[in-house]
Parts: C-alpha cells; sequence; structure tokens
C-alpha cells in the first residue's frame, strides 16, 4: 500500500510535470514547500536528501557544460525530494542509475521526435523516476 505521502508527492509531481511541458515554469514555492513537508515527515533520510542536491548541481553543471542545456532549481529541488523518500543506500543508488538511464534516451527521443531546441523539460524523467521507485519499493 501506498503512504499518504508518496501519493501527495506523486499529485504534485503530476502537476509540475504538466506546468513545466506546457508553460516551461514552475512555482518555486510549491516544491519548496514540498521539500519542507517531505523533511519534516522524514528527517532521517536527511543525508540522501542533500546526497541528491550535490548530485542535482553536479548534473546541472555536466548538461550545461556538454550540452548547454539548463537543469534548473525546480529539477534539483524534485531530485532533493526524491532523495528525502529515500531509505538505504542501495535504493539512493538505483534511483540514481534509473535517472541517468530515463534520462538519456529522453534526451535522445526528445532531439528526434519533439525538437531539436537547446530547452527541455526535464521534470517528466524526474516524474518516471519517482514512479519506478515506487514500484520497486526503493522510496518509504
Amino acid at each position: 500500500m501506498i503512504s499518504a505521502l508518496l501519493l501527495v508527492v506523486l499529485g504534485v509531481l503530476i502537476l509540475v510535470t504538466l506546468l513545466d511541458l506546457k508553460y516551461k515554469a514552475v512555482p518555486s514555492v510549491l516544491l519548496t514547500a514540498l521539500i519542507f513537508a517531505v523533511l519534516l515527515l522524514r528527517p532521517q533520510s536527511l543525508i540522501f536528501g542533500v546526497v541528491a542536491l550535490v548530485f542535482g548541481l553536479m548534473i546541472k553543471d555536466l548538461i550545461h557544460e556538454s550540452n548547454g542545456l539548463d537543469f534548473g532549481t525546480a529539477d534539483i529541488k524534485i531530485l532533493i525530494v526524491l532523495g528525502l523518500l529515500i531509505v538505504n543506500i542501495e535504493n539512493f543508488l538505483i534511483m540514481i542509475m534509473l535517472f541517468l538511464v530515463l534520462q538519456f534516451g529522453y534526451v535522445v527521443a526528445w532531439r528526434i521526435f519533439v525538437s531539436k531546441e537547446k530547452e527541455m523539460p526535464f521534470i517528466p524523467v524526474l516524474l518516471a523516476t519517482y514512479i519506478a521507485m515506487i514500484i520497486l519499493g526503493g522510496v518509504a
């Protein structure tokens, strides 16, 4: 059974995915409030939230340096939320690997089927990663 927290996070991620796809903008306060709420309910996973933040900053730098793409603040905030929902290092590593594989496939598919523009929304990949982690039982 999926907890209420996981369902709320899923609902917020679906909403911000739709906003990102349609408007290419996400209300920052919504994601900051989500981080705050998850952190209050899952303080034991703070280390994974911090590591997810550092991973997000690294991805932001790598994506910008290699392709000139922007991995925005909203993307990093969502990675922090995902990190805060992880319960152990094995699941954290699985989440990172899933994200990287899905991200690569998404970028290739986006370039082939949607647009060659530099700008593309990354939040759908984070949503897919979260759903995969729920299915795998990697979030609690």
